[in-house]
């Protein structure tokens, strides 16, 4: 499927920017995509993906020319001649010098690195900077979107291509890829303090060409705009954060109209999908869950269906807070309890189920494996949690948290040793609250409590009365502190009785 090269397919409809560059010659394209269509059908595919190509050369604006080489190059990668790589005539079609010959190049290569997603992202970024050079119209912004999402498909992400997209996309007028690649980059690299300068500076220019800020005075302007007084309205009760239901239905109406006409359009789909939600009907998440599920088999790119597990995560919550209303009204109920345990373990099964999605689509970000690890902590699977948050410590803006975890996830699995020497590496982080802390100190404390009754240990049993004491000075009814400093008393004086 022509999907699979490169998450998107191209619109079926055509067209491109007629104001290319002066050398463009559309007729001759045509004759090159004319027998190229011939070889496909007659299921010669290699010779059919040079046709094409030379087409393309032509013209690099016709966007059936580039849908055309898809399909042949993903035709000829299926068939027996696909396990040897294309003869040296075919790669040859575009060789030589030229930003035209750079980007076809690229697309070639591209299109032939089906089994290796991280040259795939590589190739795609440079068929985006070699495309940005030509003035190829709806053809660039195919493949800049394609890119991003060859990109997100990458095992080993790379905030190099990420940047390179940004600037190539930005360059072409694109800002919610530009904005959307740099968020990327930012996050694979939160401490570039440039990076995420330069990346707010991009937001903040998409929202005012959004907005036709920059054209104030112009026609087609702000001034313009709000001439026409049923499109502002609209875009005022969008952008609204409180909006009444009828505010509601009018801009669900508008956006739904905008999406019929560009039903493949991610932006516009990503606009319904928000309407839909804040209405937040039954059937409206049912419906948006549906658009970003056939959005993802589409595309393929994971941030759609990421989406869509949290509409049913969000789903599952709510039933979790009704079962949870109706055990605060019934406390001994047995039906009442045994619905509540079982709407909160179907939810922390299905949270599981996306978290280890997301783990696998986003390997470098840790706290997608913290998220997971408590889930894990949370169904009573220790172990489980154990793996996942020994990967996570790695994260430093989340090691505190995970130690934390860690540690009561050693205690579950009798490990009390390991809990108290991870609890004291905690302790360390120096990224704690001071609840946190207390926190991190009351499960210690209940570490050495178990390590002085288990082996009759009074150094243990000592520490943990003296942590026990410090807690209850600062809060006396922090859960059964003074209970359990009672109990940590009589233990240390029957331990030195002996």
């Amino acid at each position: 499927m022509i999907s699979g090269l490169f998450g998107k397919k191209p619109p079926a409809d055509g067209g491109g920017d007629n104001g290319g560059g002066p050398n463009f010659q559309p007729d001759k394209a045509e004759k090159f995509f004319a027998h190229a269509r011939v070889a496909q059908e007659s299921e010669k595919y290699e010779y059919a993906m040079g046709l094409w190509l030379r087409g393309l050369q032509q013209d690099p604006r016709m966007l059936p020319g580039v849908e055309g080489y898809v399909q042949s190059a993903s035709h000829f990668l299926q068939s027996p001649e696909g396990k040897k790589r294309v003869s040296k005539e075919t790669r040859n079609a575009v060789s030589g010098g030229g930003d035209l010959n750079k980007f076809l190049s690229a697309l070639y290569e591209w299109s032939m690195a089906v089994d290796d997603r991280s040259a795939a992202a590589t190739w795609a970024v440079k068929a985006t900077e070699a495309v940005a050079k030509i003035n190829a119209g709806d053809v660039a912004k195919w493949v800049a979107e394609a890119a991003y999402a060859a990109s997100r498909k990458d095992p080993k992400p790379r905030k190099d291509n990420y940047v390179r997209l940004m600037k190539s996309a930005d360059a072409m007028g694109l800002a919610e890829i530009a904005v959307n690649s740099g968020e990327e980059a930012r996050r694979l690299d939160p401490s570039d303090a440039q990076l995420s300068n330069e990346v707010k500076m991009l937001s903040a220019k998409a929202t005012m060409v959004k907005g036709g800020y920059e054209k104030t005075g112009q026609e087609g302007g702000y001034r313009q705009n709000l001439r026409d007084s049923s499109k502002q309205q609209a875009l005022d009760e969008a952008g609204r954060i409180g909006k009444t239901d009828d505010m509601k239905d009018r801009v669900l109406a508008n956006v739904e109209a905008e999406f019929n006409l560009r039903p493949e359009d991610l932006p516009t789909l990503g606009r319904l999908v928000t309407a839909l939600k804040e209405r937040g009907k039954p059937a409206d998440e049912e419906r948006a869950h549906e658009l970003l599920t056939a959005a993802y088999e589409r595309t393929k790119i994971y941030k759609l269906k990421q989406d869509a597990g949290e509409i049913r995560i969000k789903q599952a919550r709510r039933r979790v807070s009704e079962a949870k209303r109706m055990l605060d009204s019934a406390p001994d109920d047995p039906i009442a309890q045994s619905v509540h345990e079982t709407e909160r373990k179907a939810m922390l099964e299905l949270e599981v189920s996306e978290l280890r999605q997301n783990v696998e689509n986003y390997p470098t970000d840790l706290r997608w494996r913290y998220e997971l690890g408590r889930r894990y902590f949370e169904l009573g699977d220790y172990e489980d949690a154990i793996g996942q948050f020994q990967e996570a410590q790695g994260d430093p803006r989340v090691r505190g948290k995970v130690l934390h975890m860690l540690g009561q996830s050693f205690l579950k699995c009798d490990l009390a040793e390991e809990s108290i020497e991870t609890f004291r590496r905690a302790l360390e982080s120096g990224d704690m609250t001071p609840e946190e802390q207390r926190d991190i100190r009351y499960d210690l404390c209940c570490a050495m409590q178990v390590v002085g009754e288990t082996r009759r240990d009074l150094a243990a049993a000592e520490e943990a009365e003296k942590i026990a004491s410090q807690i209850l000075i600062q809060s006396i009814s922090y859960k059964d502190i003074k209970a359990r400093r009672d109990a940590l008393k009589k233990l240390v004086a029957d331990l030195r009785a002996k």
